[in-house]
């Protein structure tokens, strides 16, 4: 994992702060299981929208043996141990590997797969060995264990560069472009992204491991019960043979619970829904209701915040300055995580104000956001008013009111207009930053489809749609300017 990450800083500050007691999941009667949505096979979103992979598969038996209902819930991957931690989700079930660091912060079952941390490279690439990566560039995935291992390994002492891509289909597309000499990957994701789309024709796994490690299940610290209950039914799906039908649907071999090499290269293709367009559907929806709430209360919030920074009491002018600094001083990244993860472990106040509602904690965050900039162009837009006409209307026997709202605001819109409409346009891109929170959206979605499909395409679509939303925004804007005539 990047430790340098601010997540990473997050989850060391928030781990330090909690003083909550454990929360045990096997009493619920709904078990959340966390998952990165851009590992297939062992857990993706499909095209059709649905959760799908071997780990989805052995879950829903686990806990249907558990008689437990199971929820599956997308998290981002860097902030696993803070979902588990916070009792956000109950259980890791997705390509999780065993190492020392994770079993510090982590419960973890027994290991049901063996996997390898393998090199690949183009097909036709001189290197085949382990030492004809010296002096070269490899790619890794963000926050995994081949990241790790690699630094580890003897051999990262001779390399070039590593650079850190957020998913493994950046990492082959580094490798096909040659931006890259060659990525470590898990060697059963690999081999399972080899034999779709012809990519076993572009692409070779080197025969050197750089290591190998173990998929296991995690929970919170402390469930030993629900642990306990997860590695019985895990026996159990064994023994009946269960895991055997899940491997070799995904795979064409059972390789649950076996320390052989896994195998699939010559393996049929999984029959997938080929259909994307429900997906992009699904996240452009959320996209767009994210955008039309924050604009519908960012903006009156912002214009309300710019009156009581001009005209409000002493107190009132530095409450306001110091939230609008705040909100400027930070990114907006950090602001989504500390909302969703923070709250409840600010002393006094978490016991009151926290969040479980993801898409809720992410609007808040963004309306708080939107507001502050709102607020300084709206105040931008006051202070452009010459002072003389405010004279002229007390003159004229204007109530404050009336002068604002017949006078001040119509000068002050048509003034404001151009920055609103700039900072709108921002807010449509910026709404892909929501899933730092585990909600699903356009991009996010975008990447799940390239990750299912191994095809890159999908990007240019997803761009296309933000171009035509910022220039139906920009459109929108225009006209109305030009119908301004005062």
């Amino acid at each position: 994992m990047k430790c340098k990450s601010i997540k990473s800083l997050l989850l060391i500050f928030l781990m330090f702060l909690s003083f909550n007691s454990v929360c045990f999941a096997s009493d619920k009667t709904e078990i959340v299981v966390g998952l990165d949505v851009n590992l297939p096979p062992m857990g993706f979103i499909d095209p059709s929208g649905n959760v799908a992979g071997f780990d989805i598969d052995l879950a829903k038996e686990v806990f249907r043996g558990m008689n437990k209902n199971v929820k599956f819930q997308p998290i981002d991957w860097d902030s696993k141990e803070l979902e588990l931690d916070s009792g956000n989700i109950d259980v890791i079930c997705n390509g999780l590997s065993k190492t020392p660091e994770r079993e510090k912060t982590m419960l973890l079952t027994k290991p049901y797969m063996k996997n390898k941390q393998v090199v690949i490279t183009k097909k036709d690439s001189p290197i085949n060995t382990l030492s004809d990566l010296e002096n070269k560039n490899i790619c890794v995935q963000k926050g995994s264990t081949g990241s790790q291992a690699l630094r580890k390994h003897e051999i990262s002492k001779n390399l070039n560069s590593i650079v850190e891509l957020e998913n493994m289909v950046e990492c082959l597309n580094e490798v096909d472009s040659k931006i890259s000499d060659g990525a470590v990957v898990d060697e059963i994701i690999a081999r399972y992204y080899l034999k779709k789309e012809s990519l076993h024709n572009k692409f070779k796994i080197l025969n050197e491991e750089i290591s190998s490690e173990y998929y296991v299940i995690a929970v919170k610290k402390g469930n030993e019960n629900l642990k306990n209950k997860i590695e019985e039914q895990l026996n159990l799906l064994s023994d009946n043979k269960k895991a055997a039908q899940i491997s070799e649907k995904w795979f064409s071999e059972n390789i649950f619970f076996r320390p052989e090499e896994a195998n699939i290269e010559n393996a049929d293709n999984i029959s997938q829904n080929k259909n994307v367009f429900p997906l992009f559907i699904n996240g452009l929806s959320n996209t767009l209701v994210l955008f039309i709430i924050v604009i519908i209360a960012s903006l009156p919030l912002g214009f309300l915040i710019c009156l009581g920074r001009i005209y409000g009491c002493k107190f009132i002018k530095l409450s306001i300055g110091l939230y609008i600094n705040i909100m400027r001083g930070t990114p907006l990244l950090l602001q989504l995580l500390f909302i969703f993860y923070g709250l409840p472990y600010v002393p006094f106040i978490g016991n009151y104000i926290s969040f479980k509602d993801r898409f809720l904690a992410g609007t808040v965050a963004f309306i708080l956001n939107y507001a502050a900039y709102f607020a300084e162009i709206f105040r931008g837009g006051v202070l452009s008013v010459d002072k003389g006409q405010i004279e002229a209307c007390k003159v004229l026997g204007f109530s404050k009111i009336q002068a604002l709202y017949k006078i001040l605001i119509p000068q002050i819109f048509k003034v404001v207009l151009p920055s609103i409409c700039n900072e709108t346009v921002t807010l449509v891109k910026d709404t892909s930053l929501i899933y730092s929170i585990g909600v699903v959206e356009l991009l996010s979605n975008t990447k799940n489809i390239v990750n299912s499909t191994a095809n890159v395409f999908p990007y240019i679509i997803a761009g296309l749609i933000y171009f035509l939303a910022c220039y139906f925004v920009t459109w929108i804007f225009r006209k109305f300017e030009k119908s301004i005539s005062f």
